[in-house]
């Protein structure tokens, strides 16, 4: 069964720092180059500096990014921007957001996890490439330090750990309480009472863990554990662990967006030829009267609960796919895509794929359209939301789904809380 624990967390001393806003920053591996710019010129300690440093001129295998951060962190924990908690805690999260009209609330936890191998009870679902992971390990190495955690999520049919959660939260006030740069209202409780703690940890045995966000953090994390076996002492040892974000999949707030595909100089892509042989499976829809994006999506939801739909969009119009004969209950319908329409259909390795060929990810309707429309793309795919009850159907009968499956939002963001991965953190 999962193992969770307490941890005294690395954290932001405000008083030295200033104010939280100014100091975190999203998951590493959506921030691009322009918008790390921004966040090293928002604060001189913003978390970017440790979670995406820059390259430098002269940089070699013993002054790099990676030892950039590292630094950082031990003259920031000497000035006391950083500081360790002071009691093993827990540490609740709620993001407060609008979409699309509607306001939602996601509620969280973070806690240690024992590290262990996946197929028992922590679960990946999406395919990992070899470059992320090397970045990942070569910062862990430098740092000792978990500077962000691995978003997961988990089955609470009953809303036995969320109504904890929500009871915790209401009896206090939250000990930070911010608004960030996509208004999203972010707030954190650090809880320390060993009454709750040991109630959220009991309730969690049992449960399978997948991951939503995080996966190369985690197989480094394996990776690292493996490493550091030669420096073993005792059978519990900081390396044994990794920080996690827990959310309940059952929460009203849990959101999983899409993202859609875009499909760009592949030679042999004709529309009438490609359209053809769609008929076979499906049903092709064209649409005269040209909708804006969030009409079309809202076109695609329709009967999307028991059979693929996809939207189509070529400099020849809009048309919308629908799977004629599904698979009860349906298969997800990202994984139609890729092994019929993709890979299949298309001729799209995963070999493509993972090399950056001919599919590209994106996350708003609009842009893809646009890049089409502007001859940048031949065609954009867009896709519908992947629903918690898939997931857990396909990954817990031991399948991964391919990259970019999901987009689960918002984000969990970097520079709340930190894990030294060292004795004083337990």
């Amino acid at each position: 069964m999962p193992t969770l624990r307490p941890f005294r967390a690395l954290r932001y001393n405000q008083d030295v720092a200033g104010t939280i806003s100014g100091l975190v920053a999203p998951p590493y591996d959506i921030i691009y180059d322009e918008w790390r710019d921004r966040l090293y010129q928002r604060s001189p300690y913003n978390i970017i500096r440790l979670i995406k440093n820059r390259d430098e001129p002269g940089d070699n295998e013993t002054t790099n990014k990676y030892t950039r951060a590292n630094d950082y962190i031990r003259s920031w924990m000497q000035k006391d921007v950083l500081r360790l908690d002071n009691t093993p805690s827990l540490y609740i999260r709620s993001e407060t957001f609008d979409l699309d009209g509607e306001v939602k609330t996601r509620y969280g936890f973070i806690a240690l996890m024992k590290i262990e191998e996946f197929g028992t009870h922590i679960h990946p679902h999406e395919r990992t490439l070899s470059g992320p992971k090397i970045d990942r390990m070569n910062l862990v190495k430098a740092t000792r330090t978990n500077l962000s955690q691995i978003f997961s999520i988990f089955k609470d049919p009953d809303s036995s750990i969320q109504n904890m959660i929500l009871k915790r939260t209401g009896e206090t006030s939250p000990d930070i309480d911010f608004t960030d740069e996509q208004d999203i209202v972010r707030k954190m409780w650090i809880v320390d009472d060993p009454d709750f703690i040991s109630g959220i940890i009991g309730a969690m045995k049992g449960r399978d863990i997948i991951i939503a966000d995080g996966h190369h953090r985690y197989e480094t994390a394996l990776a690292y554990r493996k490493l550091m076996e030669g420096e073993r002492t005792r059978e519990d040892e900081p390396f044994d662990y990794v920080s996690m974000y827990f959310s309940s999949a059952d929460d009203p707030g849990m959101t999983i967006l899409p993202t859609h595909r875009k499909i760009q100089g592949l030679a042999s892509f004709d529309e009438g030829t490609f359209f053809g042989m769609l008929e076979d499976s499906y049903a092709v829809e064209c649409i005269d009267r040209v909708p804006e994006a969030n009409g079309l999506l809202r076109h695609m939801r329709e009967g999307s609960d028991t059979t693929t739909v996809f939207g189509l969009y070529t400099r020849d119009g809009y048309r919308i796919a629908r799977l004629r004969n599904p698979a009860v209950p349906k298969e997800p319908d990202v994984e139609i895509l890729h092994n019929d329409i993709i890979e299949r259909r298309l001729g799209i390795s995963r070999e493509d794929i993972a090399a950056g060929r001919y599919l590209h990810f994106c996350k708003s309707a609009e842009h893809a359209i646009e890049d089409v429309a502007a001859g940048r793309d031949q065609m954009a795919i867009l896709m519908n939301a992947l629903r918690t009850e898939e997931l857990f159907r396909k990954i817990l009968n031991g399948e991964r789904m391919p990259q970019k499956s999901t987009y689960f939002y918002p984000k969990t963001l970097s520079g709340l809380v930190m894990y030294k991965i060292d004795r004083t953190s337990l």
